[in-house]
C-alpha cells in the first residue's frame, strides 16, 4: 500500500544524496512511497518502475542501475528472505509513522559475538 512521505530539507544536502544523479534522487523518493513502514521493498527494479515512472520512458535496466548508486552510497541495503531479495532504506527513523504496518520480512543484522574476558 502506498504511504505519504515527508522529506525534510537536509535531503538535499546530504553528501550521500548529493552523489546519486537527478533520476536516481528521484526514484529514491518514489521509493519510500512504495515501502512498508520499516522502509522494506521487494527487491524488483521493474516493479520500482512501475510504481514511480509508470508512463516514463524508462527502463527496468535503468532502474537497477540507479538503485546500484543508492546501495553504492549506503542509501538502500539489499538482504534475501523468504526466497527473495529485499531493499531496506537506510536512516527510516526520520519518517513519523502514526500506525505502522508492514508487509514485508525485516532486514536483520546480527551482533557480533561478546567478547568474554
Amino acid at each position: 500500500m502506498a504511504r505519504i512521505r515527508t522529506i525534510k530539507p537536509e535531503f538535499w544536502t546530504s553528501e550521500q544524496v548529493m552523489e546519486l544523479s537527478p533520476l536516481a534522487r528521484l526514484a529514491f523518493i518514489g521509493l519510500w512511497n512504495f515501502c512498508d513502514d520499516r522502509g522494506v521493498h521487494p527487491a524488483s527494479p521493474k516493479t520500482l518502475k512501475a510504481e514511480v515512472f509508470p508512463a516514463d520512458d524508462v527502463t527496468a535496466a535503468q532502474v537497477e542501475q540507479w538503485v546500484a548508486e543508492m546501495v553504492k552510497q549506503g542509501l538502500l541495503l539489499e538482504f534475501s528472505a523468504d526466497g527473495r531479495n529485499w531493499w531496506s532504506v537506510t536512516g527510516w527513523h526520520h519518517q513519523l509513522i502514526n500506525r505502522p504496518s508492514t508487509y514485508f520480512p525485516q532486514l536483520t543484522l546480527a551482533k557480533p559475538a561478546e567478547t568474554v574476558m
